[in-house]
């Protein structure tokens, strides 16, 4: 078993500097959206502690209803998550 160090600072910085380009560039096409209730799938996979995987497969499954997802075309059609438990 390979155990990987985290730099969970250098983790944040990126996610931070990731969230304001997105965010400048949504905001540049018109479209505001309220960043505190949405997550990408890899965020929503941490926060909940399940793989992303697991994500994917329960918005394909509809565990995670269709109008709880949003795919984002401006960003390369980012998949978004409305931050909620679901099971």
């Amino acid at each position: 078993m390979v155990h990987e160090k985290i730099d969970f600072d250098k983790e944040l910085a990126d996610a931070e500097r990731e969230t304001a380009e997105s965010l400048k560039i949504l905001t540049q096409h018109g479209f505001v959206l309220d960043t505190t209730q949405w997550l990408t799938i890899k965020r929503y996979a941490e926060k909940y502690s399940v793989s992303q995987q697991v994500v994917v497969n329960w918005i394909n499954r509809g565990i995670i209803p269709a109008d709880s997802t949003m795919v984002l075309a401006e960003l390369n059609d980012i998949r978004l998550v409305k931050d909620q438990p679901y099971k």
